[in-house]
């Protein structure tokens, strides 16, 4: 035991820290989603796996790249613990166990709404029928389909990726602690299933589907009971057969069966490959060999190209001025995986200063939105704290504000929730919560409410 510490201190001071972390937070049985909490975790066990090097591509990180990441750390949890200060200094409520609507809202409206939502899911779903003649699981080669960022298929992709979307917009209307509508909460139930099932037989991708269960899983978390250490902890195995079950369905171990021992190594590997190859590109990018030309910078243009993407320019000014996309094509130590994590974006977009201000803002941004949940009006900061959490989750490998899908989604959930507020005595408060609710008329009722926006 002692010789494993010895072999991989930088692992073994990542995990002991994240075990006390874990340790304290069942204690005082604290939220592990919260904006801090989940930012630590995650960033100390993935860097923590990355470390163990398992690959000798797998270098040490420079001087300079410990002060990225720590720096990036220390900067959003700063931004986090000043803005908890100032919502306590405020008199700000602390999250109730179970979240609730503080005021009225339309839940018949919102269910009928959210349908809109999965139109524009559904777009996708043609579009990759109309590609492949069929959803890409049920093809008889998905492999064709899902390797490779040049096919036709990718043409809709801001449609189908927007599963999760779907997938929120119903989940809060399913469970009984907000929705006092007992059809709605049944008829949302179904439609969060099958939107999961077919957004992976459309596109059976790891990181759309775990999108969907990802944000499936932080809306259960608020509505209907806190996770436990060992909850995720099962839902971490779940997640790693996924993700090699869709690795072999992707044919990214050639065309021998995942339980030949020849392969075997090469099946464990491939999860840390994943997880560790953009820390070391992260390392690569900041101290890059000399005869390696720098990158060209984007002065912040490129950090909106969620925004710029939707208007159709984002690409083109990409090209015009030779910047990368969001996989950074120009600096990876070892193509073929992922990304690098978001402090790379935030360097290449906004220089030294990004690497420490942008963390912070959106330190500041993440915890005031986890905060406002609690006494919010509608359901609309629960879906985009859940949006910023899965963020965080993924920021070892892209970063999501210059994804276009994310500001697709906010705007649907902005349009859903606004629109539903206000419109009918349906308040969703501890005084209903427990008694069913009968509406009559409710399509007359969604169809005043849109008439009135």
């Amino acid at each position: 035991m002692m010789e494993m510490l010895f072999a991989y201190p930088e692992s073994s001071v990542m995990f002991a820290l994240a075990i006390v972390a874990l340790v304290l937070i069942s204690i005082f049985k604290e939220d592990f989603f919260r904006p801090s909490t989940l930012y630590f975790l995650v960033q100390m066990v993935m860097l923590g796996v990355s470390y163990l090097q398992f690959l000798p591509m797998m270098s040490d990180f420079y001087y300079s790249t410990w002060l990225v990441w720590g720096g990036g750390m220390f900067c959003f949890l700063v931004g986090c613990y000043v803005t908890d200060f100032a919502w306590k200094s405020a008199g700000g409520p602390p999250l109730q166990k179970k979240l609730e609507v503080h005021g009225e809202y339309n839940w018949v409206c919102h269910f009928f709404l959210s349908f809109s939502a999965f139109a524009y899911f559904f777009v996708g779903v043609l579009g990759v029928i109309s590609v492949t003649g069929n959803l890409v699981l049920l093809t008889d080669n998905p492999s064709q389909w899902l390797t490779g960022k040049d096919n036709d298929v990718l043409k809709y992709a801001d449609f189908f990726t927007s599963g999760a979307m779907v997938v929120g917009l119903f989940a809060v209307a399913s469970f009984k602690s907000m929705n006092p509508v007992r059809w709605v909460r049944y008829a949302s139930r179904f439609m969060v299933l099958f939107t999961i099932l077919l957004s992976f037989a459309t596109y059976p991708s790891r990181g759309i589907n775990m999108l969907c269960l990802g944000m499936f899983m932080i809306l259960f978390n608020y509505l209907r009971g806190r996770f436990s250490w060992r909850s995720l902890a099962v839902v971490t195995v779940f997640v790693v057969i996924f993700f090699v079950g869709v690795a072999s369905l992707k044919g990214q171990y050639g065309n021998s069966d995942i339980t030949d021992s020849k392969i075997a190594k090469e099946v464990a590997l491939l999860p840390y490959k994943y997880v560790a190859n953009n820390y070391w590109n992260l390392d690569y990018a900041f101290n890059r060999m000399s005869d390696i030309p720098e990158h060209d910078w984007t002065y912040g243009i490129d950090a909106f190209f969620g925004v710029t993407h939707l208007m159709h320019i984002g690409d083109g000014l990409q090209q015009s001025f030779g910047w990368d996309t969001p996989f950074n094509e120009s600096i990876v130590k070892y193509p073929g995986l992922n990304t690098i994590p978001y402090l790379w974006d935030a360097y290449k977009d906004f220089g030294l200063p990004g690497i420490f201000l942008l963390p912070f803002f959106f330190g500041v941004l993440f915890t005031f939105c986890y905060h406002k949940m609690a006494v919010a009006k509608n359901p609309f900061m629960l879906l985009l704290s859940a949006t910023f959490m899965m963020w965080i989750i993924l920021w070892n490998f892209t970063t999501g504000y210059k994804q276009s899908m994310y500001w697709v989604w906010m705007s649907f959930f902005f349009f859903v929730c606004t629109v539903s507020s206000g419109r009918t005595i349906l308040p969703a408060d501890p005084d209903v919560v427990g008694n069913e609710v009968d509406t009559k008329s409710t399509s007359t009722e969604c169809e005043v409410a849109v008439s009135r926006t």
